[in-house]
This record gives structure tokens, sequence and C-alpha cells, in this order.
């Protein structure tokens, strides 16, 4: 989409769950690219791989189970898997920082939220205790926290669900990263709030010119934040472009159906994806939505569809149709 140097280049990545019943393939060769200054969201149902995409870029997936069985993730240039452990501790939260799913789990719920903010920006910035509270009062104020003074003070159950995320995002701006990584940043808050989170990312991306991976089931917020979009299932990219195609000239199966079902005005019934996702120790043989798709094809149960690139390269997906 870009000529400059990606500031993410993700290639064939591969993650693995080990487990008693078998081996499962939760990120099956995914490869995608983010530049600085942009969006790109990561879209599918939930299960097909969308996290652990995002936790093997930190190198956070649980071991074990979990390991990184193949692939490379460049940051900046830098192969992250192969940096030693120490190296990775400097770049989580500094250069790169997640926004995870849910704000109250995540937050500890012993520790003022001011303390844990504060945290990052002694360890990262090393500040003292005195220059990370002021800095922590000015980032609770940046993210649209009233009384930022009075509210370092607080603990994650004393606040909403929209303060709490907030809270979560000031921590990930901390140390101004050049990457933010948000899993489902507006899951379970209302629609008002969404708004205002993701005009807070949109208003921070302007002025710091950070890349955001925006992890999401929701269509709506992927319409009014994303520069680029990569379709997710089971594991694979099924389709990759730019948000303007994705919405108007899908060519996946997966893609449409997923168009398909959400509300659309002056009709009554919703179109669902008709099956099941199916288990990750039993994906289907060729391709994976073989089971699902409405135009399903011999070819199609046998044989895996690569993705490949159309309309002149910058349009790419995977589907014999193609």
């Amino acid at each position: 989409m870009t000529t400059e140097e990606p500031l993410l280049d993700i290639r064939n990545l591969q993650t693995h769950l080990v487990l008693e019943e078998g081996t499962a393939k939760v990120v099956d060769g995914v490869s995608i690219s983010l530049h600085k200054g942009k969006t790109l969201a990561l879209v599918g149902e939930s299960g097909c791989g969308k996290t652990m995409t995002a936790y093997s870029v930190l190198r956070l997936v649980p071991s074990p189970p979990g390991r990184i069985a193949g692939g490379s993730i460049l940051f900046e240039g830098r192969d992250l898997l192969a940096l030693p452990e120490k190296k990775m501790q400097d770049i989580r939260g500094n250069k790169i920082a997640m926004v995870f799913q849910e704000p109250l789990t995540s937050l500890n719920p012993v520790f003022k939220v001011g303390d844990q903010v504060a945290e990052v920006l002694r360890v990262h910035r090393r500040m003292n205790k005195k220059q990370a509270l002021q800095r922590t009062v000015e980032l609770l104020n940046d993210v649209g926290i009233p009384s930022p003074e009075k509210r370092v003070n607080d603990y994650p159950h004393q606040m909403s669900g929209g303060m709490r995320q907030r809270v979560m995002i000031a921590m990930a701006l901390a140390c101004e990263p050049r990457l933010i990584i948000a899993d489902e940043p507006t899951t379970a808050l209302d629609v008002t709030v969404q708004a205002q989170i993701m005009d807070l990312f949109q208003h921070l991306q302007e002025k710091q010119h950070m890349a955001l991976l925006l992890i999401t089931h929701d269509l709506g917020v992927v319409a009014e934040a994303a520069d680029t979009v990569a379709v997710m299932y089971a594991g694979r990219i099924m389709e990759y472009t730019d948000v303007r195609t994705i919405f108007k000239t899908p060519l996946n199966p997966y893609t449409k159906g997923l168009l398909g079902s959400l509300p659309h005005f002056g009709s009554d019934r919703l179109q669902p994806i008709l099956g099941v996702v199916p288990s990750v120790l039993d994906f289907p043989k060729g391709c994976t939505f073989s089971n699902r798709c409405e135009h399903v094809m011999d070819t199609c149960l046998h044989n895996e569809p690569e993705l490949k690139n159309v309309n002149g390269g910058a349009h790419m997906v995977r589907c014999w149709l193609y």
C-alpha cells in the first residue's frame, strides 16, 4: 500500500498449542504488515487466532502449552523472535504497548490506578516517584479522565468500565510507543463510550504518529478507524486489503458472510453464516471454511488455497474462486 518499510512486518507466523489431544495450529502462516501512523484491523470470529497473533508479537504466548513454531516478526527491522528475553522486556510497554481486552482483570485490584501507570514510567523512563506521579496525572488528563489529580488515588473497582479502559490506554501511552496493540478495546462498553475511546485513539495517533494494531470483531469500529483490514478465520488470513475495498468489493465468501450478518436498514432479518467454527484440533482438509461455504467446490475439500494477489496486487484473498 506504500513504498516505505513497514514498522511491523509479520511473515508466515505459526503459533501452536501442544495439548494432550494433539497440536492446535491457532495461528497458521499469518503474514501482515503495518506502517507507522496507520491502523490495521485484525477481524474475525472469537477463537480465530486474533489475540494469539497479538500475544505472539509481544512473545507473551503462555508456554506450556503454547509455542511459536515458525515465521518472523520484524519490528523496526529487527526480528523479535530472535531477541533475548532481556531485550524483549525493554520493548514491551516501551516501544510496543498493549491494551488488553478486559481492563478490570488487567489492572491490579489492590493498587491505585495512578501507581500502576507510574510503574511503567519508573521502569522504562527511570523517573523518580514524584516525576512519575506528575506525568501520570498528565496522561490521565490526556485520555479524558476528569479531575486526574484525584483519580490517581482511585482503585480499579471505583471506576466505570470506560474509565478503566482509559487508564489502560494511559498506561499504554506512558512511554510514547511506536506501536499500540488494542485487543477488543470497546468490548462491553456502551456505544457512546465506544465512540469516545476510538476518537481518543485517532487523536493520539495524529498527535504521536503511532501505529495501531486493532483486534476486533466489530465491523462498525473497523469502518470508522482502520486503514487496512486483515480478515482471519481458523488461524489463517482469508482476505487482506484496504478498508474501503473490504466494504465495497469483498471477495472471500467468509468476508461476505461477516458483512452480510450485519443489520441493514430496511431489513428485519439477519443473514447468519451457517455452521460453527471448527475445533482448532480438527480443521477441515483443504479450505478451512469449506464446511460452511455456500460456494464450496470439490477442490475446496481437498486442496488448501493460497493467499493470492488480485486486482493488481493491492487486494489479497485466499479462495479457489479467484
